[in-house]
């Protein structure tokens, strides 16, 4: 099993709908324009979580933010051929750990 961070636009940029707390930590960014400012953002992110998982970099036509309805952020569970066999609410509010753990399980039940 394998997993990804897809990087979409930013949810929270200070030339958009920002928030007080990123403010107060110093993750302060515009919305990228380019791809090129989007990877910046990206990888700033990468390091300032310390991510170990590799991150995808959505296009900055937003196609796979679009695709999957992932704004502000989305946990997905892939079936071995891509198609999905379980998705979250969207997050942070609609996080549900335990469903997350148990399509993770049934994927891993389903390649023996």
């Amino acid at each position: 099993m394998q997993f990804w961070c897809v990087y979409i636009q930013e949810a929270h940029p200070e030339d958009g709908w920002r928030l007080r707390m990123n403010v107060d930590e110093g993750i302060v960014f515009k919305q990228p324009r380019t791809d090129g400012e989007r990877a910046e953002v990206a990888r700033a992110c990468v390091l300032g979580l310390k991510l170990e998982m590799p991150m995808l970099l959505d296009e900055i036509t937003n196609s796979v933010d679009e695709a999957y309805s992932a704004l502000p952020e989305r946990l997905f569970v892939l079936e071995a051929g891509g198609r999905i066999a379980w998705r979250s609410e969207q997050g942070p509010w609609g996080f549900d750990v335990d469903a997350f753990e148990k399509a993770i399980g049934a994927q891993l039940g389903a390649e023996d």
